[in-house]
């Protein structure tokens, strides 16, 4: 009877053993499976971040901002440069459509800076003949004086943005020259 003789201690001490290289075993490769899974999602993150960047740079303005833009230009057009009530519609429409055609021509790489001088040169020509159409010879002059006067402005703005910018670095550039950072003797 007793021919199958089995130690039941080895056997429970083998099936413990087994159970727990088992378990050791699911751990570590639970653990790799959670790793490339947080990986792989990571990677697509990261990768669509990237693209929605990439379409950031053309800037196309939405419905809202050009309604937001032809309210205040007719404001403008009313208050600073007494054009009637009856144009400011018109004009305000005229001048969206070619500022978007201006900034069209100036996010496009492969055109040349002289080049988009002379487009956008071309196209104010073009604007200011279908506005000729629609205002009198006064109206005409006034807008675009007051144009002139609002890119003037604006170029000075730009240009002392600049000149500020290039001052703080030319003061941080004395800093490092004069050995007051990274140390050194030359400051000493």
């Amino acid at each position: 009877m007793y021919f199958f003789k089995i130690d039941l201690k080895k056997y429970n001490a083998f099936f413990t053993f087994t159970s727990e290289i088992n378990f050791f075993i699911m751990k570590r490769v639970s653990t790799l499976l959670v790793t490339i899974l947080f990986l792989c999602i990571s990677t697509i993150s990261f990768a669509q971040r990237k693209h929605k960047k990439k379409g950031s740079k053309d800037f196309t303005p939405t419905e809202a901002q050009k309604m937001n833009f032809i309210d205040r230009y007719k404001q403008v057009l009313g208050d600073s440069l007494n054009i009637p009530t009856s144009k400011r519609d018109t004009v305000a429409a005229i001048e969206l459509s070619y500022l978007l055609k201006k900034m069209k021509i100036s996010n496009d790489k492969s055109i040349s800076k002289d080049d988009k001088e002379v487009q956008t040169g071309m196209l104010d020509g073009d604007m200011y003949m279908h506005l000729g159409a629609i205002l009198n010879a006064e109206e005409l002059q006034r807008l675009q004086a007051f144009e002139l006067r609002q890119k003037k402005e604006q170029d000075e703005r730009i240009k002392a943005q600049k000149d500020a910018q290039a001052a703080q670095s030319n003061n941080n550039m004395g800093y490092r020259q004069n050995g007051y950072y990274g140390g050194g003797y030359n400051g000493y």
